[in-house]
């Protein structure tokens, strides 16, 4: 209950959860739905029926300096009872030990038929680091500009404290990724950061999955190498990783080179493992987008706003699709409300000031229009080219779209999928945008 304690327990909770799911044959909830029930009086027939699992794991840590007490136990929720139950007091250097002994006795519990090959060697950090690393997760998960800031702390101090711990300096390579993908810094200055970071972990540790699934992940989104990125993505576990934004990231990766039907196959994955978070259902939502399901796009939308009602990415891609559909007082009641949460979001201010001029309010549309900026600034030139489509004005438009490619900008590599880029994917301005993304024009 020592909430200066909660990034230790979420950590070896998380940890846990990460060494279950690398067992073949056992579906593991992840970390957010999971943690939707830390600390409440539920039952657990209730839990398991809302999260479509058959056990629970539930448990407690408790710290005193250096000391450190983990029970748990392993109940079948059908009745109730226990499988398994255990209490750990160990030193806190131990803590790997506990892990490794844990997910070993629950995997034994269920009776999982193992694939037989040896669990590889895990390198065991300096406790110091390794709790300013989970402190750097813990806040990642977060995704605000203050705790992502903090979050580059705590890695950059993991790293310190620990030169040759190769996982904080991936998790310094998501921290550049994130920035990019919010427009917190442009993806120029970013990704080249984010490689840096990577490169240095795999030259620490050539067998960390989350580090060549990166690499991956940025030679699609950044270089538009597919080759490079699909040797990447052939690392052992490479396919499974993710971070909070996309999960796995071999999902936006066969979404961005034109695979769609095979990045919603991996994101309703997704979703069956982590139900109850906010990202799964977005990346769905885009691809269904992608693949003309709009209507069922729209569903996963509506579900992500019940998750997080001021979710404001999904309600500018809301305004987009009534938009498409011709729903025009819908669209601008969802833009206006999409603009009053989130003005600093570039494209609220897009799409609101389209809307507006198609519904015949040319005057307030004009007078939002003028804020979009020069078009330097992050975010404006995916902005410009959003208002100027759905305006209809696809030459304008267009123009647009090529600046913030030359940016990379990894939004508008989204929005060229989305019903927003219908008119201009059948435009003769399209053959030239598929070729500075390295897609053949029918992709």
């Amino acid at each position: 209950a020592d909430k200066d304690q909660e990034y230790f327990s979420d950590g070896l909770a998380e940890e846990i959860i990460n060494l279950l799911a690398q067992v073949a044959g056992l579906k593991v909830i992840a970390r957010t739905s999971s943690f939707a029930f830390r600390g409440k009086e539920e039952d657990v027939r209730k839990i398991a029926e809302t999260l479509n699992v058959t056990h629970i794991l539930e448990g407690s840590v408790r710290r005193a300096g250096n000391r450190i007490r983990v029970k748990a136990q392993l109940i079948a929720a059908a009745d109730g009872s226990h499988l398994w139950s255990e209490r750990y007091d160990r030193e806190l250097s131990d803590i790997f030990a506990v892990q490794d002994e844990m997910s070993a006795a629950i995997t034994g519990a269920l009776r999982v038929k193992l694939s037989g090959e040896a669990a590889p060697q895990r390198y065991v950090p300096k406790i110091a680091a390794y709790e300013a690393y989970l402190k750097a997760k813990y806040l990642m998960v977060k995704v605000t500009p203050e705790s992502l800031e903090l979050a580059r702390r705590c890695y950059e101090q993991a790293n310190e404290l620990d030169p040759a711990f190769g996982a904080a300096h991936v998790g310094l390579g998501y921290y550049w990724t994130t920035l990019t993908h919010f427009g917190r810094v442009p993806a120029h200055e970013a990704v080249p950061a984010a490689r840096r970071e990577v490169e240095r972990a795999l030259q620490i540790d050539p067998s960390l999955p989350d580090a060549h699934a990166l690499l991956g992940y940025l030679a699609a989104m950044y270089d538009m190498d597919w080759a490079a990125a699909e040797r990447h993505f052939d690392f052992p576990l490479a396919k499974q990783a993710g971070f909070p934004l996309i999960r796995p990231m071999y999902s936006g990766f066969q979404f961005l080179r034109g695979n769609v039907e095979q990045a919603i196959k991996l994101a309703q994955r997704a979703i069956e493992e982590d139900p109850l978070e906010v990202w799964p259902r977005m990346n769905l939502h885009a691809y269904l987008q992608a693949a003309g399901r709009d209507s069922e796009a729209l569903e996963q939308l509506k579900k992500v706003l019940e998750l997080d009602e001021n979710q404001v990415v999904a309600l500018v891609s809301k305004v987009m699709i009534h938009a498409d559909k011709g729903d025009l007082p819908e669209a601008l009641a969802i833009a206006r409300r999409a603009y009053a949460i989130g003005p600093w979001f570039p494209e609220t201010i897009g799409v609101l000031a389209a809307v507006l001029r198609r519904n015949g309010d040319v005057a307030e549309s004009q007078s939002l229009a003028q804020t979009l900026g020069s078009g330097e600034a992050l975010g404006d030139a995916r902005a410009h080219a959003v208002f100027h489509l759905l305006c209809g004005e696809l030459d304008q438009g267009a123009d647009w779209v090529e600046k913030a490619i030359e940016q990379r900008d990894p939004s508008m590599m989204f929005y060229l999928r989305f019903v927003v880029c219908k008119g201009l994917r059948a435009s003769d301005r399209w053959p030239k945008i598929a070729k500075m993304v390295n897609l053949p024009v029918g992709v």
